[in-house]
């Protein structure tokens, strides 16, 4: 087989698509789920390697005669991904959809009659629109902390202030929107709170 053969313009117009892919999935995910608070650096790898397998596999399924049901028993394979050891945030979760989309928008759009250009707007459009919906949504920076908290004499409502005085000098956390006392133990003197912290510095996770 001639190198011309190997190297033809379908071949190239699959790596042009499997680059923008990448470089769209890149985009969602280094500058848009990960400046974020709550981003976390493994799942970056997970959107881009599960963008990329779903991109080859769907150009597979494309070139090929390939049966309904095999097709979709193929993807019901993806179906299985579980995260179990760590839980994922229904943020974490919607980006890995998004990236899985762009991988079938990309490799599944027709070559023949979708030029490269019209593709990269698409892209654009998407990532504008992620972007523009996640900044407004998460721009406020609120962290949700559990405390079991052991000053049962502040519990009442008029002495709210002197808890949130308390919990500044002994764990730090200021900015206090709200408060919510949970279960009391009366036998160990504590009491288990939820408060909310404008974090706008980024100095606290959820916990």
């Amino acid at each position: 087989m001639e190198t011309a053969e190997i190297f033809n313009d379908m071949y190239w117009a699959i790596i042009s698509r499997l680059i923008l892919n990448l470089g769209a999935v890149f985009v969602l995910g280094r500058f848009i789920y990960y400046p974020k608070r709550e981003g976390r650096r493994e799942y970056l790898f997970t959107y881009i390697s599960t963008s990329l397998i779903i991109f080859i596999v769907c150009i597979m399924l494309s070139q090929v005669k390939v049966e309904l049901g095999i097709a979709l028993g193929l993807f019901a394979v993806f179906s299985v991904i579980r995260f179990r050891t760590v839980q994922a945030s229904p943020r974490e979760l919607s980006f890995l959809f998004v990236s899985l989309g762009l991988a079938l928008m990309n490799a599944l759009v027709s070559m023949e009659t979708t030029p490269i250009i019209r593709l990269l707007i698409n892209n654009f459009l998407i990532l504008a629109i992620i972007w523009i919906a996640d900044y407004f949504l998460f721009q406020n920076k609120d962290v949700i902390k559990m405390i079991n908290y052991d000053r049962l004499d502040l519990l009442e409502e008029p002495k709210r202030s002197e808890m949130e005085m308390d919990l500044r000098v002994r764990f730090g956390i200021h900015h206090i929107k709200k408060i919510q006392v949970g279960d009391i133990d009366t036998l160990k003197g504590r009491v288990k709170i939820k408060v909310w912290i404008q974090d706008q510095e980024e100095s606290h996770f959820e916990g």
